[in-house]
């Protein structure tokens, strides 16, 4: 065969590869809430069809059909917006069509959370739709009270700006709390509070790999309680403004199997504090990685490991805080301050039950919180230091519905292993990480 010859019959294939890629047609059932633009940010393999509803599968040259399919399937079940995803390939006309029968979960959640020990508790009521508008925005607002103070928070993220890369989020919130401030000589409590209003910009990457810059400025104030003539060192109030600049970087490679999650979840995060009427400024940073393996057919390893540090100023305002809702479940609420910290969360998750319909599943739970903190203006062997160790054992319990989500009632009861009278009890809604 000569040259030209040879040309014409190479295009010709070349022309057969790029229509039969593109005679690829997924076709899906079950979209009662979610948007089709939703699918299209959230999947590399898919790009817009001929129609608005029509969408092409980008035909991968590592792998199989159905191996590309059978990944796209796990990706889309580990969307919040859907709890089951099945496909069936057909062939009509000489054009190969996938047709998905999509079960949408449910999205728009209660928050209900309570804890704590006695005389420091706290609990928080609101909701959070993580579907909002069926394009994936997140808008949650929740009231909070602990040990009387009034918080509240409002929020709505979006990570794609119709249809493109870029992103944004909005929020307020205000925070206010009982809590001890250490000086040298004693530990005094002040109410606190925190009303602070905040702006994010977002590039996602790839699906799963996005940064964030955000500014936010908000105003913290202090009030000193003590007794009618007693004499406790620091300020009687303080009233600070500052503004806050804010990096970070996320990596999710998390996939859900029913109640169970296997995978990994990367977040580093890094802000700058400036306080106005004050020369120089504050730096904080911490890297957040979690782990989870799936052991067997009903078990599940999950460990967290957090890593923090930030100026080291000799001042009892220090960002890293002790606390039940964050990092050692059974302690309380704001019990400690450091300007570095050390936790790391294990936890075996075990399913013992899942109704016949898969519609709902049950967990015991083992757990091990440990924590080191660096005090204030302290030495980096702080973190040493038997006194700023804390370690916390317990277990409990998820109700898990596996048609949402991360839609868990989650109940722990946790004890000091030192000090066995101090324990208390943590609920809340969703895993605890």
């Amino acid at each position: 065969m000569n040259s030209p010859a040879r040309f014409f019959c190479l295009f010709l294939l070349l022309c057969g590869a790029v229509k039969a890629e593109a005679q690829i047609i997924q076709q899906f059932e079950g979209l009662a809430r979610t948007q089709v633009q939703y699918l299209l940010d959230k999947s590399n393999d898919l790009r817009a069809g001929s129609t608005s509803d029509a969408l092409i599968l980008v035909r991968s040259k590592e792998e199989s059909l159905t191996d590309q399919l059978a990944r796209l399937r796990q990706d889309m079940v580990n969307l919040p917006a859907f709890s089951q995803a099945r496909w069936q390939l057909d062939t009509v006309g000489g054009e190969v069509i996938v047709n998905w029968q999509l079960e949408e979960g449910r999205t728009v959640f209660p928050l209900v959370n309570f804890g704590g020990i006695r005389g420091n508790s706290y609990y928080q009521l609101g909701f959070n739709d993580i579907h909002f508008r069926g394009r994936g925005q997140q808008l949650t607002a929740f009231y909070q009270s602990n040990d009387g103070e009034h918080n509240y928070y409002l929020g709505l993220r979006n990570a794609a700006l119709h249809g493109s890369r870029w992103g944004y989020a909005l929020e307020s919130r205000r925070y206010a709390a009982v809590e001890p401030l250490y000086f040298p000589t004693a530990a005094v409590n002040y109410r606190y509070s925190n009303l602070s209003f905040g702006i994010d910009g977002s590039y996602t990457f790839k699906p799963g790999q996005a940064i964030t810059l955000g500014i936010s400025t908000f105003n913290e104030r202090y009030r000193k309680i003590s007794e009618p003539g007693q004499v406790t060192p620091g300020p009687e109030r303080a009233n600070l403004q500052k503004l806050l600049f804010k990096f970070s970087h996320t990596l999710d490679r998390l996939d859900q199997f029913g109640e169970r999650t296997a995978g990994s979840h990367h977040q580093s995060i890094a802000q700058a504090v400036r306080t106005f009427g004050e020369t120089g400024g504050f730096l904080i940073a911490w890297h957040d990685v979690r782990l989870y393996r799936l052991l067997g057919r009903r078990g599940n390893l999950a460990a967290r490991l957090r890593t923090g540090i930030s100026s080291n100023n000799d001042s009892p305002f220090a960002p890293f805080v002790l606390d039940s809702q964050f990092n050692i479940r059974g302690s309380g609420n704001r019990i400690d301050r450091g300007t570095a910290q050390l936790v790391l969360n294990l936890e075996y998750r075990h399913s013992v039950w899942r109704d016949k319909k898969e519609r709902f599943a049950a967990q015991i739970v083992g757990f091990s919180d440990f924590g080191t903190w660096r005090s204030p203006g302290g030495e980096i062997n702080d973190l040493l230091d038997s006194e700023s160790l804390r370690h916390f054992i317990g277990g409990g319990i998820r109700l898990i519905s596996l048609k949402a989500h991360n839609a868990v009632i989650r109940l722990d009861y946790g004890v000091d292993v030192r000090n066995t009278r101090e324990r208390g009890l943590v609920a809340g809604f969703g895993q605890y990480f």
